[in-house]
């Protein structure tokens, strides 16, 4: 797939994940299709940065390696402030930062605690 195609067209996550590579069928248990996704992703993110959908998808794979990864962070933080007017998904997402208080950041844990 060429990216610089992908950087020039006004295309959301959406496309990227559906075609031309199918990404949305490759199995999210391999490092390296979870990288070749967020690399797709990641060259569309700056139309995606409102986009709740493309931040769960974000969230979902960098939850595969959030010990390593500190992208899951930066996802956690961009879904919570984009949902804070959908209560169901805002209050799973306090409730996941709750139960999993001691994988966060102090940075993160304040910015998330200020805003709860």
């Amino acid at each position: 797939m060429k990216y610089s195609l992908w950087n020039m067209m006004p295309y959301d996550y959406k496309y990227l994940v559906n075609y031309p590579n199918d990404l949305k069928n490759l199995s999210l248990l391999n490092s390296t299709n979870r990288d070749f996704i967020k690399e797709g992703l990641n060259k569309n993110s700056s139309r995606n940065a409102l986009n709740i959908n493309y931040w769960n998808y974000n969230l979902i794979i960098d939850s595969y390696s959030k010990e390593k990864n500190k992208d899951f962070e930066k996802s956690f933080i961009n879904l919570f402030f984009l949902t804070k007017n959908n209560q169901s998904k805002n209050l799973d997402l306090k409730k996941y930062f709750i139960s999993n208080y001691n994988l966060f950041s102090e940075k993160s844990k304040k910015i998330i605690l200020d805003n709860y």
